[in-house]
């Protein structure tokens, strides 16, 4: 068997996958068959996709019950909500898009990028409410 069809991606170098993985029973089967290695691959799975925050939660508890750390976790998204998870539930990182699908993302107006890292913003909600030009666009809608 060929390392592609191993599900270990080229030999060696870690494989990051799960972006499109909805529930506990998805990752389940991924790291049961997928040959996710712990200690080397990433899990993307997107919070915001996942049922919610509930089911992110066991979708954790899976990849603790197969050995896999949460730090091997770093949603896919570029949103903030799925920042405000991968902070509150010490989570490796998260995929972000400072710059990209306005209004709805980036970060929030007052917050920088330093070195390839952002403070989570000491506001209420999931980000929205710092981004004045969303915030007016959502207050024209009500």
């Amino acid at each position: 068997m060929g390392a592609v069809a191993s599900g270990r991606g080229v030999r060696g170098h870690p494989l990051a996958t799960g972006e499109n993985l909805f529930s506990h029973q998805d990752v389940r089967n991924l790291v049961r068959y997928g040959g996710i290695r712990p200690g080397s691959d990433i899990l993307q799975m997107d919070p915001a996709l996942s049922y919610g925050l509930v089911e992110y939660l066991r979708m954790l508890e899976v990849l603790e019950g197969h050995g896999l750390a949460r730090s091997e976790c770093i949603p896919h998204g570029g949103h903030q909500f799925a920042l405000a998870i991968a902070s509150g539930l010490g989570l490796g990182g998260n995929e972000s898009y400072p710059t990209e699908f306005r209004p709805f993302g980036g970060f929030g107006d007052g917050d920088r990028v330093v070195d390839g890292l952002v403070a989570c913003a000491d506001v209420p909600g999931v980000g929205f409410e710092a981004k004045r030009d969303l915030y007016g666009l959502l207050l024209e809608l009500v």
